[in-house]
């Protein structure tokens, strides 16, 4: 026995059915320790007490609140609330929570593979999470090869379309392709600057195309333009008339200038001797006088507009030689004709403006040389403001295509440079107006890249955790020749086997493999199994040991039961301290025979010191309150001594119903112990395959002097407040009322009292109420 072992389990606090367990009521554990109690009367919270001492940490599945104190032999106390390694390494649990840790299935396409042990069970879940986690990306990482297939393939096809456009426009044929695009957008970015109008595309196509260079051309020559002083003139000598033409003494009377003229003129033509106006002498050296001043003025007036009009005339031939003198466009080079053309249409019109303003001024002169004594009308002429813009615009677009004829002239002289230059500023407007686009597709398609990349090394990273997790787990998994021998010896059969696979195990039965689930009793059997084979596992011994094992059968018929505690028993029957706790009769039975000589009271009987203690969870549960109360006592005798629940079940309806009300503490327990006992009572009395309401019914027909109606109220009771054929499944509770199960227990012992009064008699004898 090991230096130090559990001695005491209190106080239990708050921990489900374990309300307040006190230490003065606490039984003293011994070397072997035999625990049984009923379904719902705390085994599993007590083993998991057990667990969290093997874990050093509470199990989570204690109920929250909840706390216990384990008092060791050597008079520490392990405290919920405090450290819980001081048993870690030496104490061993088997129970629910185990076989649910070291036992995973894993449903395959074709048989289904399960992992044992703890480590391998926490492999096998970091495998199954890998793999989920792969099987999770699979999809995404497709969607994102799509999009990165996608995007490439949208940008390939506008490099490829991009590419095809800048060929065409610089007739380069096959020798300007998607990766001279991307070439071109690696060196440089082509910003908006290197945008061109469509006309200027348009020459610099031509330009490409040429094939020879286009003769020097001369430069215009600049006109004298004399169009606003022209008009100025005309308009200064179109008014002017004989009648405006005064005499020196009329200086100061303009206005009477008509009238003289007039009256001159009429007087001469009608030999008027007397003034009509002043009736005066109108004599002939007053006349001459007259005259000589008016036609010395007139002179002038013909001179001014004889001199204007040859100016006039001189303008005309000069803007008609100037249109005569440009150049056809068919001579100038293709990189600068459609601007020579929109120049020199502007040239043109400019010079149509003032050729029609200068004929109206011609007009006009001519006009008045043929009647000078006439007044010309100047307001159908050009104002002087719109002559100065014609003169600016003729000026402007003249120094223009002057500036055009010399690049003309210089690219006539450097032609290959000159196509060299067309073509790179025609691919530039290209690459510019691209530019956008290209960078926006060439970025998706990083972007799409960068989240397939992440997603593989994601992917890489985890198909390498995977294999070296399946690695593990085969490395991991306990030697399955050790644990098939321990499985046979359980089982008491050997048509089951366990079989290595590449990640786990698989079940074969008769050398076959099994397909669909193992039987809860198999897997018990397996995990058990496994849970022998790691006792001594990483240098243990089994007399340090403190071992615990709830519940270690399930579903096992009564040979295989026999085989499963001789194994048990074989193999732990040399451990430091063992706790096994159980539900099932036939095991406690069996447990019981191996301990019962070694309790304290049958060791005195030899002299020697007991090494065992067979306890009982007992819940109690008045018929006034709602839960119920377990403690762990001393087994009951009725239990203790008989190998049936029978006598147990016995005492109980009778203490029961020869007890007070308030003393119904087993009121929870009443319903299926009434109908355990009258099953038991009547397979026995009334043996066959009836059910209990016919046997019930037979019992009437036989006139024993029993109540029908209380006697068939008791078989109602039984069969509807009863929840199973056993006490192993009581889980709820009856909604029953104390008296009616104090009634039905009544009649369940007039029954059997009048069926076989020597049997009830001596039943009463045996199991009498303390």
């Amino acid at each position: 026995m090991p230096a130090t072992i559990i001695q005491r389990l209190a106080p239990l606090k708050n921990l489900g059915v374990f309300k307040d367990s006190k230490v003065a009521d606490a039984q003293t554990c011994l070397q072997y320790n035999l625990i049984y109690g009923f379904n719902g009367t705390g085994k599993t919270t007590l083993s998991r007490v057990f667990g969290s001492l093997e874990a050093g940490a509470l199990r989570p599945e204690l109920p929250e609140g909840g706390t216990f104190e384990v008092q060791l032999s050597d008079g520490s106390i392990i405290k919920s609330t405090g450290e819980l390694n001081a048993l870690q390494g030496r104490l061993l649990v088997f129970n629910v929570d185990f076989v649910e840790e070291s036992f995973k299935w894993k449903e395959g396409t074709a048989r289904p593979v399960f992992y044992l042990g703890r480590e391998q069970a926490n492999l096998a879940d970091q495998l199954a999470k890998t793999s989920g986690e792969l099987k999770a990306l699979a999809e995404p990482a497709k969607s994102a090869e799509a999009l990165r297939v996608a995007k490439e393939k949208a940008f390939a096809q506008l490099k490829r379309d991009a590419a095809r456009l800048i060929a065409e426009q610089l007739n380069l044929g096959r020798l300007y392709d998607a990766a001279k695009l991307a070439t071109d957008y690696g060196i440089d970015t082509y910003t908006d600057d290197k945008l061109l109008s469509e006309r200027r595309r348009v020459d610099l196509r031509a330009a490409i195309a040429q094939v020879s260079p286009l003769a020097k051309l001369p430069l215009l020559a600049k006109p004298e333009l004399v169009l606003v002083n022209l008009l100025h003139v005309t308009n200064k000598i179109a008014p002017i008339t004989v009648g405006s033409i005064a005499l020196e003494d009329l200086q100061g009377h303009e206005s009477m200038r008509d009238w003289i003229a007039t009256g001159l003129a009429y007087h001469e033509k009608n030999s008027l001797e007397k003034c009509l106006f002043c009736a005066n002498d109108v004599t002939a050296m007053r006349l001459e006088h007259l005259r000589q001043s008016i036609d010395d003025k007139f002179d002038q007036l013909k001179r001014d507009t004889k001199e204007a009009q040859t100016s006039a005339v001189a303008l005309q031939m000069e803007c008609k030689s100037l249109a005569g003198a440009l150049p056809s466009s068919n001579d100038i080079s293709q990189s600068f004709r459609t601007e020579y053309l929109a120049l020199s249409k502007a040239l043109g019109d400019a010079l149509g403006n003032a050729d029609r303003t200068v004929s109206a001024a011609l007009a006009l002169l001519n006009e008045k040389l043929a009647s000078p004594n006439l007044s010309a009308p100047v307001e159908f002429l050009t104002s002087t403001d719109e002559c100065a813009k014609i003169e600016a615009e003729i000026r402007e677009n003249l120094d223009a295509i002057n500036k055009l004829l010399t690049k003309h002239n210089a690219e006539s002289d450097n032609f290959a440079e000159a196509k060299h230059t067309a073509a790179k500023n025609l691919k530039e407007h290209y690459l510019a107006e691209g530019q956008k686009g290209y960078t926006e597709a060439n970025d998706e398609v990083k972007v799409a890249k960068k989240a397939v990349d992440g997603l593989e090394a994601e992917i890489n990273v985890l198909k390498d955790r995977e294999i070296e997790l399946r690695k593990a787990v085969r490395q991991h998994g306990p030697a399955a020749t050790i644990i098939n021998k321990l499985i046979h010896s359980y089982l008491g059969r050997k048509e089951i086997a366990l079989v290595p696979s590449d990640d786990g195990y698989r079940l074969d039965r008769n050398g076959k493999p099994v397909n669909g689930s193992l039987s809860e009793g198999e897997k018990t059997a397996i995990a058990l199994c496994y849970f022998l084979s790691t006792l001594e596992a990483e240098g243990r011994k089994r007399k340090d040991l403190i071992v615990v094992l709830d519940d270690p059968v399930s579903s096992l018929d009564t040979k295989a039961m026999n085989y499963a505690f001789s194994i048990v028993k074989s193999s732990l029957g040399e451990a430091g301290q063992l706790f096994l706790l159980t539900h099932n009769l036939n095991f406690m039975n069996e447990a019981k025979k191996w301990l019962k000589t070694k309790t304290q009271k049958e060791a005195a009987k030899q002299g020697k010191l007991g090494t065992a203690t067979l306890l009982f969870l007992d819940a109690i549960q008045t018929g006034d309150e709602k839960t119920r109360v377990s403690v762990l006592k001393e087994l009951p005798k009725y239990i203790r001594d008989y190998e049936s629940e029978y006598h147990y079940l016995f005492n109980l309806v009778l203490r029961f119903h020869t007890s007070p009300e308030e003393h119904s503490e087993y009121f929870y327990v009443i319903p299926n112990a009434l109908r355990k006992l009258l099953d038991v009572f009547l397979a026995f009395k009334l043996p066959g395959p009836d059910g209990l309401t016919s046997k019930v019914e037979t019992i009437l027909k036989l006139e024993h002097g029993l109540d029908a109606g209380r006697t068939r109220a008791l078989e109602r009771l039984a069969q509807v407040e009863s929840h199973a054929d056993s006490l192993d499944d009581l889980v709820t509770f009856s909604s029953m009322t104390v008296e009616e199960a104090k009634e039905a227990a009544a009649s369940l012992l007039a029954l059997m009292e009048a069926l076989d009064v020597e049997h009830f008699t001596r039943m009463k004898s045996i199991c009498k109420p303390a």
